[in-house]
């Protein structure tokens, strides 16, 4: 635990362009496979090797990690309430978020998911909590005048509108079918009127708007791993839409950017 809180900060640097290759790599093998593991929307039966877990117990334990590694190295690395707190911040709204509300919203009933897809979730991130914590709490500082830099306030921004998208957007889901209704149905409203997924393309707004209100690697690469892996996802999903509904589908409706992708 100690070495991990004595890196340099070249040898942090390393290891951020190698996980931000991983995330590519990542991506690129989601886009291929064809799989949307999270959706449940396909039958991977080879992820369930290992078994399944109620989905919303899966769905909380998977996510955990984050809010306690982040916190937990952001102080160990000596960071206190700095501009850097900021970026901590935000980061543990979205997934105190994800993590404790989203979960017992979502209308599960007895759906599982794969253990593996949680345990892999799990490593995905603990490491990404440990990364962002120390990046913050211990190689990167900020003035307070950065509060007001034009950089901060269009992140901070884009990361709001992105957050209020992703919401809504679940909202919508979630209440797409009425009590005792099975089966899939077309979503509609919102920004579902563009794209087949506007929750995914919130997500990639908020850490786009991370990234720029950051203005560091540690940002990019984050805004890369969970981006480009959530768009392949788009792409996937979009697909499926329109396999599984055919002509009735909106053909103006792109996947996850409204009118380009």
């Amino acid at each position: 635990m100690n070495t991990l809180l004595t890196l340099s900060t070249g040898q942090f640097t390393l290891i951020l362009w190698i996980w931000g290759a991983l995330g590519v790599i990542s991506a690129l093998s989601l886009w291929r496979s064809g799989m949307m593991p999270m959706s449940g929307r396909r039958d991977n039966a080879s992820l369930a090797a290992l078994g399944t877990i109620n989905k919303r117990a899966g769905w909380i334990i998977q996510e955990i990690p984050v809010l306690i590694t982040v916190l937990y190295f952001y102080v160990a690395a000596g960071g206190g309430l700095t501009v850097s707190s900021v970026f901590i911040a935000v980061f543990v709204v979205h997934y105190t978020n994800r993590a404790l509300i989203f979960p017992y919203r979502i209308k599960v009933q007895d759906k599982r998911m794969p253990v593996m897809i949680m345990l892999f979730s799990m490593i995905f991130y603990a490491v990404n909590g440990y990364l962002i914590g120390y990046y913050f709490g211990a190689l990167h500082d900020y003035p307070p005048e950065w509060l007001w830099d034009p950089r901060f306030v269009l992140g901070m921004a884009l990361f709001g509108i992105g957050m209020l998208i992703n919401i809504g957007s679940d909202n919508i889901l979630m209440r797409l079918r009425k009590p005792g209704e099975t089966g899939y149905k077309i979503p509609q409203g919102g920004l579902f009127r563009w794209v087949s997924c506007p929750n995914y393309f919130g997500e990639i707004l908020e850490w786009i708007g991370f990234a720029i209100m950051s203005w560091s690697l540690m940002g990019l690469v984050y805004a890369t791993w969970v981006g480009l892996p959530l768009l392949a996802q788009g792409f996937n999903a979009h697909r499926w839409y329109i396999e599984k509904f055919g002509d009735r589908y909106p053909a103006r409706r792109k996947a996850v950017v409204p009118f380009l992708l």
